[in-house]
Formats: structure tokens, sequence, C-alpha cells
């Protein structure tokens, strides 16, 4: 414990009592009659639902035993018939006491800081719990000594009610204000430790963002909490107040719905990570695909192979589903199918395709390699063939060069890739077979109309 702070808490205490002590009561309000008009009542209803409801001075407490013992110490000491700057001797007698209160409440503070703050704080990594404690054992024994001041001053029966209803206010902010500074510093603290567990360092500047929202939420509704706990002290009507706020919030939603929902989905993208800034990605139902180039709050912007930037609201991607290219890793494997004619060697014609692939550049060797007889066609039969690339990045120029390698290859081995053929018979009758006969003149060395029979 400073002994400069506790001079000073001691000194603020006694200057307030000996300046506002011969503040006169206010006058007792009387108590509203059992048989009060409809009119009356009407009023009272009335002021029921104002937004400031007038504040009622509280009656002196009841002296209690610490209290009486003094007083009958001082009558017995003849202390009543000192009077020094306009208390008596008891008066004096009893500010001591309470004076002595205040040092015990804010050493009792300090007491409580040192012995609870290790349990609170035992899972919390060294550092953090440091500069905890070095912000908040201060902070406790400012509420214990907040607590004493307000139980010292209400024990005083020479302080009118006006005083002490002022000195109850203070004591009230301030121990709000010190309560608030606590929480600020634990959100503030949470918020450095859960940084910091991020790992890699990519994942960290996603990460950050967020936490860094949740943190000013949390500010936020801290503010929230104490604003409200300062009106309804001040005799602010909060039901109203609220009221009012959640008409206000309600039609800031509904103006603000589609941006909060793409502000809900880029945290819940950033957090769940279904793809990467660098990833290739494709969104079937908007068609869009190509490179992340950014993921924000609200947006996450797309670059596609042809360099247009494509943005598209969170909430959007949220409700699509989505082909990551690029995760677990970027290794892809693509296929072709191949119509081999009927009639051709199987075995050879899947050899030298699944040579063939082998053999182009780009190929991933380590992966298998699959030529699959997968459809007996009406022309042909069908080959699916399989192979592995580095990277998405080279489907198109990967399927150029095995195209054309495959072709050479069958061209060179002999095996014939047919096209599909139709064959259409058409049947004349007998005045059309004339008609022909006499029209063309036998141009295609008929002999006889006869020789028109199918």
């Amino acid at each position: 414990m400073k002994l400069s702070r506790l001079l000073s808490l001691t000194a603020i205490f006694l200057s307030a009592l000996l300046i506002f002590s011969c503040a006169e009561s206010p006058p007792t309000q009387a108590a509203p009659s059992s048989s009060a008009s409809p009119e009356e009542t009407l009023v009272s209803s009335a002021e029921s639902e104002e937004i400031i409801v007038p504040r009622t001075p509280e009656p002196t407490a009841t002296p209690g035993a610490l209290h009486r013992s003094i007083n009958r110490f001082g009558q017995e000491a003849g202390l009543d018939r000192i009077v020094v700057l306009g208390f008596t001797g008891t008066d004096w007698l009893n500010l001591g006491v309470s004076i002595l209160i205040v040092i015990a409440g804010y050493g009792i503070g300090g007491l409580v800081a040192r012995a609870l703050m290790p349990r609170l704080t035992r899972r919390v990594p060294a550092p953090y719990e440091r500069d905890l404690r070095r912000v908040v054992n201060p902070k406790i024994r400012q509420l214990f000594g907040l607590f004493a001041l307000g139980f010292a001053t209400r024990r005083l029966d020479f302080v009118s009610a006006e005083l002490k209803s002022l000195l109850g206010d203070i004591y009230f902010v301030s121990a709000l204000i010190v309560s608030t500074q606590i929480g600020f510093k634990l959100i503030n603290v949470a918020q450095e430790y859960y940084t910091d567990r991020i790992e890699p360092q990519e994942r960290k500047d996603e990460l950050s963002p967020i936490i860094s929202l949740l943190a000013r939420v949390a500010y936020a509704g801290l503010i929230v909490l104490s604003l409200t706990a300062v009106l309804s002290r001040f005799g602010v009507n909060i039901t109203a107040f609220a009221a009012a706020l959640g008409i206000a919030g309600l039609g800031f939603a509904l103006a603000a719905q589609d941006t909060i929902a793409d502000a809900i989905a880029g945290m819940l993208i950033l957090a769940d990570r279904p793809f990467r800034v660098g990833d290739r990605i494709e969104i079937e139902a908007i068609g869009a695909w190509g490179d992340v180039v950014d993921i924000g709050f609200r947006t996450t912007r797309i670059r596609t192979r042809d360099n247009r930037l494509v943005i598209v609201p969170n909430s959007t991607i949220s409700k699509n589903e989505i082909i990551n290219y690029s995760y677990p890793d970027p290794q892809y494997r693509i296929e072709t199918h191949i119509g081999i004619a009927y009639g051709s060697d199987i075995e050879h014609a899947r050899r030298v395709i699944v040579d063939t692939v082998r053999g182009v550049e780009g190929v991933l060797l380590e992966k298998p390699v699959e030529a699959l007889y997968v459809e007996m066609a009406d022309s042909d039969m069908k080959f699916r063939v399989r192979w592995w690339i580095d990277t998405y990045v080279d489907t198109r120029r990967m399927f150029d060069k095995v195209h054309t390698a495959l072709q050479n290859a069958l061209d060179e081995a002999g095996i014939v890739t047919p096209y599909p053929i139709r064959e259409l018979h058409h049947q004349l009758t007998s005045e059309q077979k004339d008609e022909l006969t006499a029209g063309l003149g036998n141009p295609i060395g008929l002999e006889s109309p006869a020789n028109l029979e199918d």
C-alpha cells in the first residue's frame, strides 16, 4: 500500500465532510395516502412513465452498535461539551473512526488482491499474469477503499441526507469507473493473449481483425452496461430508454441487414477458413472462379485468369458451394476421354495411352496414370484417361499437351479414333422412281427403273 495514495484519499474524504456537513437536509416528503383520488393516481402513473424520475433522498441509516458505543463513550467522557469547528468531540471521534474504517478497507483490499489474483490467474501465462496484476491489484484496493468510504459516510449522523446522497453518487460513479477499467484491462489482455497464440503469421493476419472486432464489441458492451448503471442511479427510466434504443437498433438492423449478414459471413470465413488468400476457388452458382486476392469483412475479391477482379459479397459465398483447388494442396487430377475403334487391341491401346501421357512434361510421375475402358459407345470404345498435375493453374496447357501427344501417338501406332457416321436409307415409291428416271435421264447408269429397287 502506498502511503501517499492513502493520505490523499483520507484528505479528500475529510475535506468533503468538513465543507458540506452543514448543508440543510431536504424536507421530508409525505408518503402517498392510501386513499388517493383517481386524479392523483393518474398523475402518479404519468410520472412513472417519464424518462427522468425524481429521486427521493435515502433516509438516515439507523445507528449501528459501533456508533452507539462511541456515542455512549463520548457522553461518559464529556466529549459532547467540547465543540471544535462546529463539531462536538463525539462527532470528531466518529469521524476519526470512519477514517480508520477507510484505511482498513483500503488495506483489506490490498490483502484480498494479493491473495485472490494468484488463484484467478494461475492458468494465465507469466507475461500476461504480471501485466494483469500490475493493473488490477491497485483497482481492487480502490474498490475496497470506495466501499469503505461509503460505509464510513453513512454511519455519521451529523452528515445531512443531501450530502450523503451526493457523496454516495460520487462513490458509485468512482467505483463504476474503476470496475470498467478492470473490465477494459481484462479484455485487452484476452485480446493480446489470443492474438499471440495464433500461428503461423499468415493465420494471425487473417484472424487478428476478427479478434480486434470482438474486443471492440466487448468494449462497447461494457460501456453500455456502465452507462445503463449510471442512468439508473440518477433516476433515468431505463425501460423507456431501452425501448427507444431497441426501436432505433431494430431500424438500423433492418436497413443494414445485408451489410450485417456480409460481416457475419466474413467473420465465419476468416475463422473457418474454407479458403485463404492465394487459393484458387470456384463458386459454381455464380460462375466465378480464380485466385483469392483479399478476404474482407463484407466482400471477397477474386482475380480471374483474364485479370478481372470479381467482388463477391461474403453472404453470397456462405450460401453456395465452393470448390477449392488449392486445398489441401494444389496438386490436381484431370481427365479426358478418347474413343478407339472397335476391333482394336484394347491392351495395346491402353499401353500406348498410358506411356504417352507419362512422357508429357508436367505430368506427375509419382502419381498413377490410368486409361479405363468405361463405355461401349455406338461407334467406338470409350477410354477415360486420368493423370495428375502439380497445380490447377496448368490445367488448360496440360490438356493441350496431352491431347497433342495422344493424337500423334495413336496415329503412329495405327490405332483408329473413329468419328460418328450416320447412314440414311430412303425407300422410293414407284411414282417417285418414274419421276426420278424421267427427270435425270438415267444419270447414274441405271439400265431400267427396276435397278432403283432397294
